[in-house]
């Protein structure tokens, strides 16, 4: 299935081989960040799970919105974490306003490729965990549409679709089982 604005990437087949299974958890990721958006009148979204905990099977969404379509084939490898990398704990989010990501310690800009990467503009980021505490990943938004801050509310809606994208995700890797 398309999604229009979305961007991922391949399963590696250590987690599934079974295409109607991928196919769900493919719709299951891009749906995830478009609606990631939707809540919060980003114009950016990126969801990064590591469904078997080791790499083999890391995916990474991003939804962007019309605002940002040059960025939409963007393949360049990031050179460091950064605020990508931060580790949060299940429930956690990080809510930052764009003076408080440029002053962050784990914020180093985008090095070389700075003129060429999609701006970050504010930033929003939930952990996605499932049951038991297992770490999926990390929904990241930025740049609200309308200029302003990522509010509370914007905050509280990520963490239930977090919550919720790793619930289902703890499903459908029970399927897989």
């Amino acid at each position: 299935m398309t999604h229009a604005g979305d961007v991922g990437t391949e399963f590696a087949p250590e987690f599934t081989d079974d295409p109607e299974l991928a196919a769900r958890l493919d719709d299951l990721l891009h749906r995830t960040c478009t609606l990631a958006r939707a809540l919060t009148g980003a114009e950016q979204a990126a969801l990064g799970v590591d469904l078997d905990g080791d790499g083999l099977a890391a995916r990474k969404f991003f939804n962007l919105s019309e605002r940002y379509a040059r960025w939409r084939d963007y393949r360049v490898a990031p050179r460091g974490l950064g605020l990508h990398g931060l580790q949060l704990q299940p429930g956690q989010a990080v809510r930052l306003t764009q003076e408080e990501v440029e002053s962050h310690p784990a914020w180093s800009g985008f090095g070389d490729q700075a003129a060429d990467h999609p701006p970050m503009r504010g930033w929003l980021a939930v952990a996605v965990y499932g049951g038991g505490g297992r770490a999926y990943g990390l929904l990241q938004l930025s740049d609200k549409s309308d200029g302003g801050d990522f509010t509370e509310e914007d905050e509280e809606n990520i963490r239930e679709l977090a919550a919720f994208a790793g619930a289902t995700l703890d499903a459908l890797r029970g399927v897989r089982r």
